[in-house]
């Protein structure tokens, strides 16, 4: 177990191109969040869930919720309000929509972050910011960086003293890149579950 880090989970996207609460989207008969949450609880003392409103659904009322109520908010308000909340010195983010969890790879990341301030792997040609750990170190920068009207989560890190763990690094831990795909669409959705 990571002990000084809380898992914050961000489920206050706008769902746009999934047409539905995405956290709520059924994979084999369970919501996204539902299969996050089963892979990362045993991983973390704390986690926490970031939300836009307060989710009412009974299987999610042990878990802390904070909410990000602004408008035209992205991931980064989200990750900013779990840093403001939480009593440990770290959060591992990651997103709703990312059912497929490679715990090894959550492991591997959280042993680089002695002298960062962000931690998270490089795949897919380029950083990957919602699936990554930051510090609270970060804080400043990040409201630095939103009083500037700034979102960017590629820009921050950039600023933070960040690890970003190698491609080929990242591809022996999780070869098929599993951790990283994220269901955009229903239709993504059903395809995942005709490959299964």
């Amino acid at each position: 177990m990571i002990d000084d880090c809380t898992a914050v989970i961000l489920t206050g996207g706008e769902s746009q191109r999934m047409g539905a609460d995405k956290a709520m989207v059924l994979l084999d008969g369970k919501p996204l969040l539902t299969h996050v949450l089963e892979q990362i609880t045993p991983l973390f003392s704390q986690v926490l869930l970031s939300v836009h409103q307060l989710r009412s659904d009974v299987q999610y009322q042990t878990y802390k919720q904070v909410v990000d109520d602004a408008e035209g908010r992205g991931p980064m308000l989200g990750i900013k309000r779990g840093l403001e909340e939480v009593t440990t010195d770290w959060v591992f983010v990651m997103a709703c929509d990312m059912p497929f969890v490679c715990t090894a790879l959550i492991q591997a990341l959280a042993k680089q972050r002695a002298s960062f301030d962000a931690v998270v792997p490089y795949a897919l040609d380029r950083p990957q910011p919602l699936f990554g750990f930051y510090a609270k170190t970060c804080l400043p920068k990040m409201e630095a960086r939103m009083q500037q009207g700034q979102r960017s989560m590629m820009r921050l890190l950039a600023e933070l003293d960040t690890y970003v763990m190698p491609d080929q690094q990242v591809q022996q831990i999780d070869p098929e890149l599993k951790s990283l795909m994220s269901l955009d669409t229903v239709e993504d959705v059903k395809n995942m579950e005709n490959k299964r």
